[in-house]
């Protein structure tokens, strides 16, 4: 344990830090009895460089990349309801991820061992399932009890037999470890199901290679992009044999899941989509993704479900985030499920007390990661063990289950124990015990200077042909509190980068140089995939909501203005006009009663504290906040399509829009909000390539644009006024619609025959070289509807923008403003009509999951 002496000239920083940390009986991961670990030695000079307050800048730096990036952590079910049944669980707000700027180091040669380690013990595992789901040899010569195996709610007999292609059949194993007090490292948790982070891993990297530039260039450290290569050689290796080049999917519980950034992350690194059970069908043996233009095999799902909830046909009959025919699809090789449904088995505690023994006897090798001492129920001696010393050991279920966790027993009441021990006792195979562990520390950066606070790492591993490759680093976590034990995501445990340093003349491996393209030779490219149903709407509905909340904010802009200017001068034409700008506020943005009716006085004599609700309250269905808020929830459900600028313009306008401004300070708040949107739209035509999922996101932002402007000319242009107060309304629209500046470039051109509101009619409605009038609008949901390759609602969208370009400016005012109020709702039904037949056509969504269940037939009456 290599480490370099402080000197004279210790800073108080890490020269307190490590009175800390050597007054108690643990290890720690930045200084030693000595001095600091050698590896460590580079993060160690920059921090005394630094001093403490450069450090909290990093810190708050770390929390707004976080921030900025959109990372987040847990959305789940809210605590009061974490027993409700399935499918009836309220979801509550994502955690923000927590990142500590101080990354985990190790020297290569430490690494190397650990890594060593982390593959043994991965080539263990998957020989262990291979014989479990296989012929069983461990179980039926008595190395292994079969109450240990068949007793686990992992153990899963629908899946016996099935395998994928290749020599492995465990393709991406976790584990968590922590080192002991004698600096050991150890395996407390295999993670073999559905194992999470690798995503976080390489968000972690990202934000604090930002935090720390110069560090970072300056460190020779293994880089995390080729683990994804590999990742990505694996799922194509797990594939059945095709021609083509395999289709991959993500299974995802949904976009409320707990790692649902982690999901989407990935899906972006290995260019694979992300899909839910609703987006998936079996059938005639195999497994096909729905999409817009179609059914398209799946080959490779690498799943984030848990293995009994995959179909409810087979396992769980009430589960709603699986398919029916899942594992027949499997079962017949025409789909490869990474890592297989049976893998959970391997989670189980009541394994680790047998793997030492294993490990001789398949592998002929001793373990070289061990675990913390832990002891199997269903064994007579363990059995006794566990009673007699319930006070001082963690007790552990055998499987987990979201509301049983580890218990320590040293908390427990007399009482409480003798109710345990008899649980335990009533179904011994059921429970594991283990001994306490003392956690190594890390520090973290606190107002008061650094802390050491307990820490886990999560490694990952992936199969390599014969063997497993390891991600150079993983997802270091650490306790919420310095007097905490406990590291776990689910209760909001700090995250931590993880260095891996090596020496500066290694040659690359082989995935790290190479391309996923390359891994891909030879397999035929299917071009744009056309997206599923629900990422379709949800795209469709992110580009309606971020464009209503742009034509919400440029509208109250405009009545700030007025209000400003009028409010105070009751009975003049300005007061007259700003009534009527008012009103057209509750009719464009539909937050009716608002400025309308006698209930409204009120609010007409005070109008800026309800044109600040309408800016900043998200209860108010239609405010700018409401409409920015589903516009991110909307996006966050297809993160995986979206470029990662569109997170740092999101969260900056999320943020815009929770903060407390003074009333005066209306006008900047909305300036702020449109500039910020104008971004997100920016992105969108500069970033996003033209393909059938861009088509449908500007599809919903032209239908909306569009919506957004007929209201407007409905409600300010088509209302007879008097001619001063229609100069000020008819301004007052433009302004609102972006369109004043070339309004005005006419008139003083001259307008020929037109008056001025006939300009501005003909300027926002017939206009298609305006991009912000309803013809333009039009014109372009054509050529996205072109792009699909849509027949439903293509034919009526070119015969409105002819009908449009049409329309007689004479004819539209020859009776007062009424004609024109016609056409504008009889356009406005015509885009409605357009986005119902789109909606019919494209984002029909498959009917909840719903339980099965059989129900034996006694002869006399049927019942289901």
């Amino acid at each position: 344990m290599s480490s370099v002496a402080l000197g004279d000239h210790r800073p108080d920083l890490i020269d307190d830090y490590r009175r800390v940390v050597t007054s108690s009986e643990g290890v720690d991961e930045l200084v030693t009895l000595d001095g600091v670990r050698e590896a460590s030695q580079p993060l160690v000079e920059q921090m005394v460089e630094a001093g403490l307050p450069a450090l909290l800048a990093a810190r708050s730096a770390t929390r707004r990349f976080v921030a900025d990036d959109g990372i987040t952590y847990g959305a789940g079910v809210s605590p009061e309801d974490s027993e409700a049944p399935e499918g009836r669980q309220i979801p509550t707000e994502p955690r923000t991820w927590d990142l500590d700027p101080l990354p985990l180091t190790f020297g290569p040669g430490e690494w190397s061992r650990l890594e060593q380690g982390v593959r043994q013990r991965a080539v263990l595992l998957d020989a262990l399932l291979t014989d479990l789901s296989g012929e069983q040899r461990l179980v039926r010569s008595g190395t292994l009890p079969g109450a240990a195996v068949y007793g686990h709610d992992g153990w899963l007999p629908q899946a016996d037999g099935i395998r994928l292609p290749g020599p492995r059949q465990l393709v991406m194993p976790a584990m968590d470890l922590a080192r002991d007090r004698n600096g050991n490292w150890q395996v407390f948790a295999d993670r073999t199901q559905a194992p999470s982070g690798a995503g976080f891993a390489m968000a972690n990297r990202r934000i604090i290679a930002r935090v720390l530039p110069d560090l970072h260039r300056r460190v020779d450290l293994a880089r995390l992009r080729g683990f994804f290569y590999q990742v990505q050689r694996a799922l194509v290796a797990a594939a059945p044999q095709t021609d083509d080049m395999p289709s991959i999917v993500i299974l995802t519980p949904g976009a409320l899941s707990d790692a649902a950034f982690d999901e989407a992350l990935q899906s972006t690194v290995l260019g694979v989509p992300v899909v839910e059970s609703e987006d998936l069908v079996s059938r005639d043996g195999r497994i096909w993704m729905r999409t817009t233009s179609g059914l398209s095999p799946v080959d490779v799902i690498m799943r984030r479900v848990e293995g009994d909830a995959i179909d409810q046909l087979d396992l769980r009959g009430d589960s709603r985030l699986g398919l029916p025919g899942v594992v027949e699809a499997a079962r017949l090789g025409n789909v490869s499920i990474v890592n297989p449904i049976s893998s959970g088995v391997l989670e189980n505690p009541a394994l680790i007390p047998y793997l030492p023994q294993i490990c001789r006897q398949v592998l002929d090798e001793d373990l070289s990661l061990t675990s913390t001492q832990t002891w199997w129920a269903g064994d007579p001696t363990h059995l006794s063990h566990i009673v007699t010393q319930l006070g001082s050991l963690v007790v552990k279920p055998a499987s987990r289950t979201g509301s049983t966790n580890s218990v320590y027993g040293w908390e427990l009441t007399a009482q409480e124990r003798d109710d345990l021990a008899m649980r335990i006792q009533s179904e011994p195979w059921r429970w594991t015990a283990q001994d306490p562990m003392t956690m190594s520390s890390a520090p973290v950066v606190t107002a008061g200077g650094l802390e050491p606070r307990s820490v886990v790492l999560r490694t990952f591993a992936v199969a390599d042909e014969d063997d497993y490759a390891v991600m150079p680093g993983g997802l270091g976590r650490v306790a919420v509190r310095a007097d905490s034990g406990t590291v776990s995501s689910l209760t909001g445990a700090t995250s931590k980068d993880v260095w891996v340093r090596v020496d500066s003349d290694t040659t690359p491996r082989e995935g790290e140089i190479q391309s996923v393209p390359s891994l891909l030779e030879g397999s035929t490219p299917s071009g744009y995939a056309a997206p599923s149903p629900r990422v379709a709407a949800d795209l469709y509905w992110m580009g309606r909501y971020a464009e209503r909340a742009e034509a919400a904010a440029r509208l109250l802009r405009v009545a700030d203005n007025l209000v400003d200017d009028h409010a105070a001068r009751p009975g003049t034409t300005g007061h007259t006009a700003m009534l009527a700008i008012l009103e057209a506020v509750t009719e464009v943005m539909s937050v009716h009663p608002g400025f309308i009716g006698d209930e409204a006085e009120a609010r007409r004599e005070d109008p800026l504290p309800y044109l600040r609700e309408l800016t900043l309250e998200p209860r108010i269905v239609g405010s700018v906040a409401y409409s920015t808020h589903r516009a991110v929830i909307a996006a966050q459900s297809v993160r995986e399509t979206l470029s990662v600028d569109t997170w740092l313009v999101m969260s900056r306008l999320e943020r815009t829009l929770q903060h407390s401004v003074p009333q005066d300070d209306l006008q900047e708040l909305l300036m702020e909000t449109i500039e910020g949107l104008l971004a997100l739209a920016g992105i969108g035509v500069e970033s996003l390539v033209r393909d059938p999922a861009w088509a449908f996101a500007d599809a919903g932002k032209r239908v909306e644009r569009a919506q957004q402007t007929i209201r407007l000319l409905a409600s300010v242009l088509a209302v007879e006024r008097t001619p001063v107060v229609e100069g000020t309304t008819t301004e007052s629209a433009l302004l609102a619609a972006e369109s004043v500046i070339t309004y005005r470039r006419r008139l003083t051109a001259g307008l020929g025959p037109m008056s001025a509101l006939q300009a501005a009619v003909d300027l926002l409605l017939r206009d298609a070289s305006n991009p912000r009038s309803v013809a333009f609008q039009v014109q372009q949901l054509g050529e996205d509807l072109e792009l699909i390759e849509d027949e439903a609602a293509l034919p009526a969208v070119r015969e409105l923008a002819e009908r449009i370009a049409g329309l007689d400016l004479d004819e539209l005012f020859a009776d007062g403003h009424q004609p024109l109020a016609a056409a504008l709702k009889d356009v406005g039904g015509d885009l409605r009509a357009a986005h119902q037949a789109i909606d019919r056509e494209y984002f029909s969504r498959k009917e909840p999951g719903r339980s099965v269940q059989w129900v034996q037939w006694n002869g006399a009456e049927e019942s289901w």
